[in-house]
């Protein structure tokens, strides 16, 4: 079990370093208050490679790894966690029902779909409040309201305490 907290917390870290460029243009578009087309005169970004291009001029290369540090250990966090738990639970499964065998085609793929679901639930419940700290530290503006991630989870817990890191699902 071991092996799979590894192996999700690795996965994890490469999954960010590679896709965090196309996170902040997610972001930013969602963000965007004015319509995405280059025929809207107030849109900041008019396209996806015009967006690239105004980040570049604008901020530099870095800033498409803007948040990096936060949603490097949001990614470790959700990836271990959901291999961890999904190879826990598909033991304590085996254990509990030692028939369940590969025979069974149906009945396994059932216990994984259900074991798979218990086991993002838990990655994102563990997760979440790394996403809000990463989301409010790549679409803040300036001047920055979050100089830290100290000082953030300080501010964001002056806001509503603990309910403000799961701001999304509902809450």
């Amino acid at each position: 079990m071991k092996d799979s907290l590894v192996a999700g917390s690795v996965s994890g870290a490469l999954t960010r370093l590679f896709t965090c460029p196309l996170d902040v243009l997610k972001i930013r578009f969602q963000l965007q208050l004015e319509p995405i087309s280059q025929l809207s005169q107030s849109s900041k970004y008019k396209s996806v490679l015009d967006a690239v291009r105004t980040i570049l001029r604008e901020e530099g290369i870095r800033a498409f790894w803007k948040g990096m540090f936060v949603g490097q250990v949001l990614y470790v966090v959700y990836s271990g966690t959901q291999f961890y738990t999904f190879e826990t639970c598909k033991a304590r499964v085996h254990e509990t029902f030692p028939n369940l065998s590969p025979q069974l085609g149906c009945w396994l793929v059932l216990t994984n779909f259900g074991v798979g679901t218990v086991a993002g639930g838990v990655a994102a419940f563990a997760s979440h409040p790394l996403d809000v700290i990463r989301t409010r530290f790549v679409g803040q503006g300036e001047p920055k309201i979050y100089p830290s991630v100290p000082r953030a989870v300080i501010l964001m817990y002056h806001e509503k305490g603990v309910l403000t890191f799961y701001r999304g699902p509902g809450i």
